[in-house]
C-alpha cells in the first residue's frame, strides 16, 4: 500500500509541474507590456465670470456716439505724432499741421461750441433788449389774418416735434447718467475678478508643472513594479523560450516514467489474471468430469430408449490450456525494482530544477536591479528639476505681487472716485433737469394754450391761461437763453475729453489694434516684457502675446520659452538609460547548475532495457485466449438432455432434467468468472505488447531529447536571456519615452493655455471702454442734441407764444369784408 502511494504522490506531483510549465506562460509574457499608460491631465482651473456685454435699448444710443465720433475722426491711430511725442514733445510745435490734420472734426466740432458758447448769451441779451424796446415780438399786438389758425397749428406741432427730441435727449441723459453710476459702482468687483482670474491663472502654472512633473512616478512606479517582478516579467518569458526545447525532453522523460509505471502495472495483471485463470481451469475441469460421468451414468441406465445419445457428453471436454503463461517472476521482479527507483521523482526535479529559473533570475540580478533602481532615481531627480529651473516662474511671486498692488490701490482709492461720481452724478442730474424745465416749459405752454385758447375771441381778451401758456414759451425760451451757453460749456469739455479716449484708445481696442499700435508708436519702448518675466535672448510683443492669448495658446509658445529654456535637455534620459542599458547588458545569467535528468535517472531509463520485459513472448497463451474454453457447447448439450428427458420416464427423467440445468449452471460460472479474466488478460497482454515493442525507441528518444535539451541549456541559454533581456528593457524605456512624449505635449500645448489674460485685459476693457466711457459720451451726445435742439426751440416757442398770449392792442378780422378794422 506504501509504495502505491508513493507511485501515486510521485504522479500527482508530475502532473502539476507539467501543468505549470504549459498553462502559466500565456497569461504572464512579457507582463511587463507596452500598454498606453495614464500618466493624467493637467486640471481645469475655475475663473469668475467675466463683464457681460452690453445689452437692451441703450446700446442703440452708444451705437450713434459710436457713428457720431466715426463720422468726426475717421482718421486711423496718430502713430507718428504719438511717436514724436514720446521721443520729443516740443517738435510737436513743428509738426502742428499733422496734429491739426488728425483732430480737423474735433477742431471743427469745437469751433462750432465755442461759437455757440459765446454767441448764445449775446444773442440772449440783444434778444432781450429787442423785446424791451417792443421790438422782436415784444409789441403785444398780432395782426389777425386768414391764416392764423394755420399758421398757429403748425408752429405749435414743429415745436412739439422739437420738444419731442429734446425730451428724447433729456431722457437718454437721465439714463447714462444712472448707467454711468451703476457701472462706477460695478467696477470695483468687476476689476477686482479680473485681477483675481489673473493671479488665478499665474498660481495655477507652478501647479500645473508640478502636476506634470509628478507624473513621473506612474512610469517610475511602473519600472520599478517590473523589476521587483522582474522574477514573473522577465524570468517567465525566458523560461518559455527555453521550454520550447527543454519542456519536450522533459514531456518525453515524463512520459517514459509512465509507462514503466503502466509496464509494471499491466505485469503483475497479467500475472495475477493468468493465476485466477489457472485455478478457475482446474475447477471447471473438475466440475466438467463429474457432470460428464453424471451424464454418462444416466444414458447407460436409460438403456435403449437413449442409445442415439450415447456420445452426446464425449465432446464436452477442455480446450484451453493457462498453464501456456510464461513465468514472468524475473521481469516482474526487476520492474518492481526499476519502479522502486522512482524515475517520475528524479523526473520532477528536472521540472522544479528549470522552472526555477525565474527565481534563478532573482537571486542572479539583485545587485544588478538596485544599480538600476538607482539609475531610476536619478531620472525623477532630473525631471522634478524642471519645476526649479522652469522660466517664468521665479517671475510669477512679484507679478502676483504687483497684482496685489493694484487691487490694494484700487481698493483704497476706489471709496474716492465712487465718492466723487455721485457729485457728477448730481451734476448731471441738474443739467438734465435744467433740458427738463425747458421741456416741461414748453409742453405746459402748448397744453394750456391748445385746451384754453379760444379762436373766436378778441386777441385782447384771451384767457388767463391761455396767456400763462404763452408766457411759459417765453420762460422756456428764457431758460434756453440762459443756460444754453454753460450747457455747451459742459459738452464741449467732454466731447474733446470722451470723443478723443474713445477714438485713441477704445476703438482701436475694439478692433484689436490697441497693443499695435502702442508698439508701433513707441510707447513700450522702454517697456520688455521678456525682460519683466525673466526671459533672455527673446522678444515680446504686446500685440501677439494677447492675440496669442485671445487663441487661448499655451504660454510655451506665447512667452517664446524653448528660446531660453532647453526642455529637450531636461527630459534628455539617454544618459540614465544608457546605464540602465549597460547593467541589462552585464547581466550573466548562469543556468549550469540546471540538471534536466541526472545520472540516477537516466540509468533508470538504460535499466529498463535489462528487465527482459521486451522479450517477453506471449504467443502460446494469445493462441490459447482465442480457443474456446469447451470443444463442446454446453447450452446445446443442455437442451439435447432436456429434449430427452421428455421422452423418458422416470427416474431416468429426473436425472437427465438435474444434468442439464448442471450444465447451465456450469456455463453461468464460466461466463461471470473465467470470461470476464480471459478478457482482462487479453486487453493487459495486447496493452503490455504494444508498449514494450517500443521500449527500446522510446529509451534513446528520451535519452536523446534529455542531452540534446541539457546542451541547448548550455550553449543557447545565454543568447535566449540576452535578446528577452533586451525586449524586457526597451519595454521599460518605452514607458519612460511615453513620458517624455507626454510631458512635452503637456508643456508645449496645454500648459497655462493664457485665455485668462486675454479676457483679463477684455474684462478691463469692458470695464473702461463699455461700462463707464461710452455711458460717459452717452451722456455729452445726449446733451449736446438737447442743446442744439434748443435753438428752434427758441424760435418757434418766441413764434408761437404771440398766439397765445393776451395782446394790448385789438386786430379784428372779419370774414365778411376783407378791410380791417382797427
Amino acid at each position: 500500500m506504501a509504495f502505491h502511494w508513493r507511485i501515486v504522490h510521485s504522479r500527482l506531483g508530475l502532473f502539476v509541474f507539467a501543468t505549470f510549465a504549459c498553462l502559466q506562460f500565456p497569461a504572464t509574457l512579457q507582463s511587463c507590456s507596452r500598454k498606453q499608460h495614464d500618466f493624467g491631465n493637467i486640471s481645469e482651473t475655475q475663473y469668475s465670470s467675466n463683464p457681460r456685454p452690453i445689452s437692451g435699448a441703450i446700446l442703440v444710443l452708444y451705437r450713434m456716439v459710436h457713428g457720431f465720433i466715426d463720422i468726426i475722426q475717421p482718421n486711423p491711430f496718430p502713430t507718428d505724432i504719438v511717436k514724436t511725442l514720446v521721443k520729443n514733445a516740443s517738435e510737436l510745435e513743428n509738426k502742428y499741421q499733422k496734429v491739426l490734420l488728425y483732430e480737423v472734426g474735433f477742431i471743427v466740432c469745437a469751433v462750432i461750441g465755442i461759437l455757440f458758447f459765446l454767441l448764445m448769451p449775446l444773442v440772449g441779451l440783444c434778444f432781450c433788449c429787442c423785446r424791451c424796446c417792443g421790438n422782436c415780438g415784444g409789441k403785444l399786438y398780432q395782426e389777425q389774418t386768414k391764416s392764423t389758425n394755420c399758421r398757429r397749428k403748425t408752429l405749435a406741432a414743429i415745436l412739439f416735434l422739437i420738444t419731442t427730441v429734446i425730451l428724447a435727449g433729456s431722457i437718454c441723459m437721465f439714463v447714462s447718467n444712472e448707467k454711468a453710476t451703476e457701472s462706477l459702482q460695478d467696477s470695483g468687483n468687476l476689476l477686482g475678478d479680473s485681477l483675481g482670474n489673473l493671479k488665478t491663472y499665474l498660481n495655477a502654472i507652478p501647479k500645473q508643472i508640478r502636476a506634470i512633473t509628478d507624473a513621473s512616478a506612474v512610469p517610475i512606479n511602473s519600472v520599478t513594479d517590473n523589476l521587483d517582478n522582474i522574477g514573473l516579467d522577465l524570468g517567465v518569458p525566458i523560461l518559455k523560450k527555453l521550454g520550447e526545447t527543454t519542456y519536450d525532453a522533459l514531456n518525453s522523460a515524463s512520459q517514459l516514467a509512465q509507462d514503466i509505471t503502466e509496464m509494471n502495472d499491466k505485469l503483475l495483471l497479467i500475472n495475477s489474471t493468468a493465476a485466477r485463470l489457472l485455478q478457475q481451469q482446474e475447477v471447471l475441469e473438475q466440475n466438467l468430469t463429474a457432470i460428464r460421468q453424471n451424464i454418462n451414468n444416466t444414458l447407460n441406465k436409460c438403456g435403449s430408449q437413449c442409445s442415439s445419445s450415447q456420445g452426446l457428453v464425449a465432446n464436452l471436454t477442455l480446450s484451453a490450456n493457462f498453464s501456456t503463461v510464461p513465468n514472468m517472476d524475473k521481469e516482474i521482479k526487476a520492474m518492481k525494482q526499476l519502479v522502486k527507483a522512482d524515475l517520475p521523482f528524479f523526473v520532477q526535479e528536472g521540472y522544479k530544477a528549470f522552472n526555477d529559473t525565474p527565481a534563478l533570475l532573482v537571486n542572479q540580478s539583485a545587485s544588478a536591479m538596485t544599480e538600476i533602481k538607482k539609475s531610476i532615481k536619478d531620472i525623477e531627480t532630473q525631471i522634478k528639476n524642471i519645476t526649479n529651473e522652469f522660466p517664468v516662474l521665479t517671475s510669477i511671486t512679484s507679478v502676483s505681487s504687483e497684482i496685489d498692488n493694484i487691487n490694494t490701490s484700487m481698493n483704497k482709492y476706489l471709496p474716492q472716485v465712487q465718492q466723487a461720481d455721485k457729485y457728477r452724478w448730481i451734476v448731471g442730474i441738474v443739467l438734465s433737469c435744467i433740458i427738463l424745465l425747458v421741456v416741461l416749459c414748453n409742453y405746459l405752454g402748448m397744453l394750456l394754450g391748445a385746451t384754453c385758447l379760444n379762436p373766436n375771441v378778441d386777441p385782447t381778451e384771451r384767457s388767463l391761461f391761455s396767456n400763462c401758456g404763452g408766457n411759459l414759451f417765453m420762460a422756456g425760451a428764457s431758460f434756453s437763453f440762459i443756460f444754453s451757453w454753460l450747457l455747451m460749456f459742459f459738452v464741449f469739455i467732454m466731447f474733446i475729453v470722451g470723443g478723443n479716449v474713445y477714438s485713441l484708445v477704445c476703438k482701436p481696442w475694439y478692433n484689436d489694434e490697441l497693443f499695435q499700435n502702442i508698439e508701433n508708436s513707441g510707447l513700450t519702448a522702454n517697456l520688455n516684457l521678456a525682460q519683466s518675466f525673466g526671459l533672455k535672448n527673446t522678444t515680446l510683443s504686446i500685440s501677439n502675446v494677447y492675440n496669442d492669448c485671445q487663441n487661448n495658446t499655451p504660454v510655451w509658445k506665447v512667452l517664446k520659452l524653448s528660446q531660453t529654456f532647453n526642455l529637450d535637455e531636461y527630459l534628455d534620459l539617454s544618459k540614465y538609460t544608457g546605464d540602465i542599458s549597460s547593467e541589462f547588458d552585464s547581466l550573466n545569467i548562469n543556468l549550469s547548475g540546471i540538471v534536466l535528468l541526472n545520472d540516477k535517472g537516466k540509468k533508470i531509463v538504460n535499466d529498463l532495457l535489462k528487465t527482459g520485459i521486451n522479450d517477453l513472448n506471449f504467443t502460446s497463451i494469445s493462441k490459447q485466449l482465442r480457443m474456446p474454453l469447451i470443444q463442446g457447447e454446453l447450452l446445446y448439450t443442455a437442451e439435447k438432455l432436456q429434449n430427452l428427458s421428455k421422452e423418458v420416464s422416470d427416474p431416468i427423467k429426473t436425472d437427465l432434467s438435474r444434468n442439464a440445468a448442471s450444465l447451465k449452471e456450469l456455463n453461468n460460472w464460466i461466463q461471470n468468472n473465467m470470461v470476464p479474466n480471459i478478457g482482462k488478460l487479453k486487453e493487459n497482454i495486447e496493452n503490455l505488447q504494444a508498449k514494450t515493442s517500443q521500449i527500446e525507441e522510446n529509451v534513446n528518444a528520451t535519452l536523446s531529447h534529455v542531452n540534446s535539451a541539457q546542451t541547448f541549456l548550455h550553449t543557447k541559454s545565454s543568447d535566449i536571456i540576452k535578446n528577452e533581456s533586451k525586449a524586457f528593457l526597451e519595454c521599460q524605456l518605452d514607458t519612460f519615452h511615453s513620458y517624455v512624449s507626454w510631458t512635452k505635449i503637456m508643456i508645449t500645448e496645454n500648459l497655462a493655455r493664457c485665455r485668462p489674460v486675454a479676457e483679463a485685459f477684455n474684462s478691463a476693457e469692458a470695464i473702461a471702454c463699455s461700462y463707464l466711457l461710452d455711458s460717459f459720451n452717452a451722456f455729452w451726445f445726449s446733451l449736446g442734441w438737447s442743446t442744439i435742439f434748443l435753438i428752434p426751440s427758441i424760435i418757434f416757442a418766441v413764434k408761437l407764444a404771440k398766439f397765445y398770449r393776451r395782446m394790448t392792442t385789438s386786430d379784428v378780422y372779419e370774414n365778411s369784408d376783407p378791410q380791417f378794422e382797427m
